[in-house]
């Protein structure tokens, strides 16, 4: 092959990759680059981080009750009793979340384990505990905005802003607790602390929920969190908003 011949395949070679280099997602000489041209939608999900064993995840269904009731039948305004108690204050950290569908309005027999890789559940309680399916605690994608100072019927509209995911692991996957032990999710500051009872009272406030099947939003209000003088019993209220 004639030299000539040679050195016009070469610049022929050279001038395709140059242009293969320029169509290609990623980071180009004049363009800032934090992730070697990994493309956006290609970002590594959050590492799913190993719990402490005091808040460990249990791998057996929660034997508490649910009790769902729509009331007054019609209204999409749905109410549920609880049993969260997860064995009483002693024996708590050996029993697992109970986990709800507010979409289906329904207990989810779901295990811990296996409710931090799934879609099927919105929210899940033990004892003073609340988290909701989104960041560390699942896949589901279900952002929570607080509203102060409301009740359930005064929310006719989703917020547009204040939306957040459930985090509780720092950058070294070490997680963090609340006073009382448990993990610091978005809404572990659910109550206030009554002195002359001892008791958790729920905050006067309304949590819009963004579905995990993204038609819409549901508002969700706790209103009790004992029966009698057992704690970990709660009545919570939700209905939809578009």
């Amino acid at each position: 092959m004639s030299p000539r011949r040679t050195l016009a395949l070469s610049l022929s070679a050279a001038l395709a990759l140059s242009a293969l280099w320029a169509a290609a997602p990623g980071c180009h000489h004049e363009e800032p680059c934090d992730d070697a041209g990994t493309p956006p939608d290609m970002t590594p999900p959050r590492p799913l981080c190993e719990l402490p064993f005091d808040v460990r995840p249990i791998d057996t269904v929660s034997t508490g009750a649910v009790t769902v009731s729509e009331s007054p039948a019609g209204s999409g305004v749905w109410t549920a009793e609880v049993d969260a108690t997860a064995g009483g204050s002693r024996d708590y950290g050996k029993n697992p979340f109970i986990y709800l569908d507010l979409i289906g309005n329904k207990k989810v027999d779901i295990d811990d384990v296996a409710a931090r890789k799934s879609s099927a559940w919105d929210i899940a309680l033990k004892r003073w505990q609340i988290k909701i399916n989104s960041g560390d605690s699942g896949p589901g994608g279900v952002l929570l905005s607080r509203v102060d100072n409301k009740t359930l019927a005064d929310v006719k509209t989703a917020p547009t802003v204040g939306f957040e995911q459930d985090l509780y692991f720092n950058d070294k996957c070490e997680a963090q607790l609340d006073p009382i032990g448990g993990l610091a999710t978005l809404v572990s500051d659910w109550y206030t602390y009554e002195m002359g009872t001892n008791r958790l009272i729920p905050k006067t406030e309304v949590w819009v929920l963004k579905r995990r099947d993204g038609k819409g939003h549901i508002k969700v209000q706790l209103t009790g969190y004992y029966k009698g003088m057992a704690g970990g019993n709660y009545t919570l209220t939700w209905g939809y908003l578009p």
